[in-house]
């Protein structure tokens, strides 16, 4: 798969400065995500219990997806700096409001507004990456952007376990922003300012809309039809999908489309088993903060430092992408095998750490493995050119990967929290929802195979 498209002419200066600003961006967002992780147990007990875990998943994805099919027709119309500035000053809105919410009601107003800051912000990041990167570095941008994670998966849930142990929860929220929006305005000076090429672009409000009241349905607490509730949501999040990315992606073959299926399901087996590793260990499974906070870590670490090395060792032909790709699917079959076991079988808290620590570094492990270059293969336009603009192309990537994480998340934190008034033991949850993961990785392995066909 032969990368063609022609390299920005941007000032070496301009280039080294968007790169670190780009890295400091990435590091920090990686803390926040720990952040978040890691005090949700403790802003749940705080402010009304576990059944929270749902409304507050589908408040951060619902409003991202009224925003991510815009971002191409954002980046067509609009500088791109002021983009990265005014949607900073929201997400800045959004967690300030978080962390001086008085109740759940307040909370959720909260973090829908930062997330409609995060969708915009997601895709004209990766704008950013696209348009004021040169080709030849983009690749080595990719696998950097991994490696941040290694910093913050240790730094993330220390910072949050320290922070909310002193000072509360809430200021474990913000105490990090000041950094974020500095790196955001270095970005901002860097990139290139003026909209991208592509005026024709139209934002499919209609199917956003879809996307954003699938993920509300996923968590609507409607007692014993929660699990119809589940199904009509993830059915309409994935029918929006299909029509919000390139044609027939969730079927394709090969080539582009089918990379970008391949990451919607990769997304949906990593996230659907890390993002709720607090909750797991905390709720299900008995252990203490700074214990969880270490579980937690894992999986970001993982990734970040197999990224590093697969990133600089990009596959760049189909048969090592395909060999890449089979061993890192098995990587998160055996990871949401092992949480599953562990849930099912230890007994004491020292096996509960161990099983959960081995099952988060194979999770971990699988997607570093992979990622930079299944990220790769979705933004470099192939020969012959199938059609796709940098802009739609950014945009696909964002979108599959965030419709992959919003499925997977909500339905796990619903299914965590309410057990869908079909199971009330929360180990026999956690067993039940990672064996359901499983059957989900091994779709992504299917559709990395796919994916690696780039050629009819």
């Amino acid at each position: 798969m032969a990368p063609t498209p022609a390299d920005p002419v941007r000032p070496r200066r301009a280039i080294a400065a968007l790169t670190a600003s780009l890295l400091t961006i990435e590091l920090l967002a990686g803390v926040q995500t720990y952040v978040t992780q890691t005090v949700l147990p403790l802003l749940a007990a705080d402010l009304g219990g576990a059944h929270l875990y749902g409304p507050l998943d589908a408040a951060a994805q619902a409003p991202t997806f009224l925003m991510l099919p815009a971002g191409a027709w954002l980046l067509v119309r609009f500088r791109t700096d002021r983009l990265l500035l005014w949607f900073t000053a929201l997400a800045v809105v959004g967690s300030a409001t978080c962390a001086l919410a008085p109740s759940a009601g307040v909370l959720l107003a909260g973090t829908a507004v930062r997330a409609v800051a995060a969708g915009a912000l997601a895709t004209v990041s990766m704008g950013a990456v696209v348009r004021g990167l040169p080709a030849r570095h983009r690749q080595l941008v990719l696998a950097g952007l991994s490696g941040t994670w290694v910093v913050s998966s240790l730094l993330g849930p220390l910072y949050a376990v320290a922070v909310a142990q002193h000072l509360g929860w809430r200021w474990a929220l913000v105490l990090h922003l000041p950094l974020l929006v500095a790196a955001r305005a270095v970005a901002a000076r860097c990139v290139p300012s003026e909209p991208a090429a592509g005026a024709g672009e139209r934002v499919p409000w209609g199917w956003a809309v879809v996307l954003a009241a699938g993920s509300l349905t996923l968590a609507l607490p409607v007692g014993p039809w929660s699990a119809l509730a589940v199904a009509v949501g993830a059915a309409l999040m994935l029918r929006a999908a299909s029509a919000l990315l390139p044609a027939g992606a969730l079927r394709a073959r090969r080539g582009r489309p089918a990379a970008l299926s391949a990451l919607l399901a990769v997304a949906s087996a990593y996230f659907g088993a890390t993002a709720v590793l607090s909750v797991v260990g905390h709720d299900a499974l008995g252990l203490a903060p700074h214990a969880y906070g270490l579980v937690v870590a894992v999986p970001g670490l993982a990734w970040a430092v197999c990224g590093l090395w697969t990133g600089a060792r990009p596959a760049l032909d189909d048969a090592r992408f395909r060999r890449r790709g089979a061993r890192a699917a098995w990587g998160l079959v055996a990871g949401a095998a092992v949480v599953a076991v562990t849930g099912a079988l230890a007994d004491r808290p020292a096996l509960v750490l161990a099983g959960l620590l081995v099952g988060a570094a194979l999770l971990g492990g699988g997607m570093g493995s992979l990622y930079p270059d299944l990220l790769g293969r979705c933004l470099a336009r192939p020969d012959p050119d199938d059609g796709l603009s940098d802009a739609r192309a950014a945009t696909a990537v964002v979108l599959a990967e965030a419709v992959g994480l919003a499925l997977a998340t909500t339905a796990a934190f619903t299914w965590l929290g309410s057990g869908l008034g079909l199971v009330h033991e929360p180990r026999t949850r956690v067993v039940v929802l990672y064996a359901a993961l499983v059957a989900v990785a091994l779709v992504a392995a299917r559709r990395l195979a796919a994916a690696a066909r780039s050629r009819p």
